[in-house]
């Protein structure tokens, strides 16, 4: 920055110089300013002559010195000024204010540096002296002093860019570099040197890279991981459903002795069969929450007082008769819901369960709802067993009713204390006009 102002400033200057010597010579020597001059003075008779203005008539004399520009006009009856106007400039100041006949200021006693001219005009109403001062070079210094300033920022800009092309070029080798890890080329280091901010970026961006390749390596083991779970799971499933088989066998080629038998066998075909259901709900619930894909959803609009009525009324019942005692409280106010029947069946069968296994009887179970603009908020609460030691340690139920809901545009949210555990979920809704 500091070498770049240098040189700038210099170019400024040299500029600058240049051009007020140009000026000098091409536009305010003698034979130049003698023109002007001249024409000014012709300008100025033919438009009194033509018009027939009288020294008087300050309007129209004013109308000619606005379109000269930079011409100051002082007209004198003798000793005496009758007009004065036109183009004033501070530095000039002093000379229209305190002039002599002779060209000589009286406040400074130097002659002035403005071009000038004093003859007689012939006014309608008389001939008066006029003194017309030429003040136009202003305008080309003005025009070199703005030339001198692009000339200033052009090559302070042009020593800025050719001082910043080596960290240009850091720049584009690190996004060549970051752009391979985005094609999946992970052993390939990224470069950094220095302790600047780009060196600090580079650094970031490999610690990046090797972030990555350690969730690469954690999904592997993970899916390895996923691969003995099913393996497992399989031998799991096989060994209840060979003895299901086997029971239904016995019972379909009738081969018992008694009907306690009979019984027996039928009771344990329950039994496989329920073993089997928990085993495939696990299942279900694992892949569905560390699946990588959203679940196939077939969504529909559907009433929202009929739907939760007909979903939450029967784990109610079920629960009263299993001795808890359960208070609920649903929206009177007609709205519709977007959602998929069998996921949302899936995700109260999940939360109810967990009552079952997890509620005191001796505590309340609380199911509220309420309708606030276009959201449904459904809380369920229940008082905690004293022997907490047989909750899930895992909570994949619950992580498996989140992704149900989240996947539903809904939020699902738990607020769990010593004694009490707490499930909040919001459904986006569509209220139902009323009918007149």
């Amino acid at each position: 920055m500091i070498a770049g102002t240098l040189v700038s400033l210099g170019m400024y200057f040299l500029v600058q110089s240049f051009g007020n010597l140009l000026v000098d010579k091409k536009y305010l020597n003698e034979n130049a300013e003698t023109k002007r001059l001249t024409q000014y003075q012709d300008s100025l008779e033919n438009y009194i002559t033509n018009n027939r203005i009288s020294v008087k008539d300050v309007g129209s004399i004013s109308k000619w010195v606005k379109k000269q520009h930079y011409v100051y006009l002082v007209i004198y009856d003798g000793d005496e000024i009758v007009y004065e106007s036109g183009y004033w400039d501070d530095k000039y100041s002093a000379y229209e204010l305190a002039e002599t006949a002779d060209g000589v200021n009286t406040v400074t006693g130097t002659t002035p540096s403005l071009e000038r001219t004093v003859n007689n005009i012939a006014f309608s109403d008389g001939t008066y002296l006029a003194e017309i001062m030429d003040a136009s070079e202003l305008k080309w210094i003005s025009i070199v002093t703005y030339v001198s300033l692009v000339v200033f920022f052009f090559f302070l800009f042009l020593i800025l860019i050719l001082y910043n092309h080596r960290l240009i070029a850091r720049i584009m080798q690190l996004s060549k570099e970051v752009s391979l890890i985005e094609k999946g080329d992970l052993e390939q280091p990224i470069y950094h040197k220095g302790n600047d901010e780009i060196s600090l970026l580079a650094i970031n961006a490999d610690n990046m890279r090797h972030s990555i390749i350690a969730r690469h390596k954690s999904e592997k083991e993970a899916w390895e991981a996923n691969s003995e779970l099913i393996t497992s799971m399989s031998h799991d499933i096989r060994t209840p459903l060979t003895s299901l088989i086997g029971y239904l066998e016995i019972l379909a080629s009738g081969n018992y002795s008694s009907n306690e038998q009979f019984n027996k066998y039928i009771k344990s075909c329950k039994t496989k069969s329920i073993q089997l259901k928990d085993l495939s709900d696990k299942l279900f619930q694992y892949f569905l929450v560390f699946g990588k894909e959203k679940i196939a959803m077939q969504m529909g609009t559907f009433d929202v007082g009929i739907l939760f009525q007909q979903l939450i009324s029967e784990h109610v019942f079920d629960l009263s008769n299993s001795g808890f005692q359960v208070k609920t409280e649903f929206p009177e106010e007609a709205c519709t819901i977007f959602t998929d029947i069998q996921y949302l069946k899936r995700l109260f069968d999940n939360l109810f369960s967990n009552i079952r296994k997890y509620a005191a009887l001796d505590g309340d179970v609380s199911i509220a709802s309420h309708i606030e603009g276009t959201t449904l908020t459904i809380s369920i609460a229940n008082t905690i067993r004293v022997d907490s030691a047989i909750l899930e340690s895992t909570n994949i139920g619950l992580k498996t009713c989140k992704k149900i809901v989240e996947q539903m545009n809904g939020t699902f949210s738990i607020k769990k204390a010593p004694s009490t555990f707490k499930v909040i979920i919001t459904f986006p809704i569509k209220r139902m006009s009323k009918k007149n």
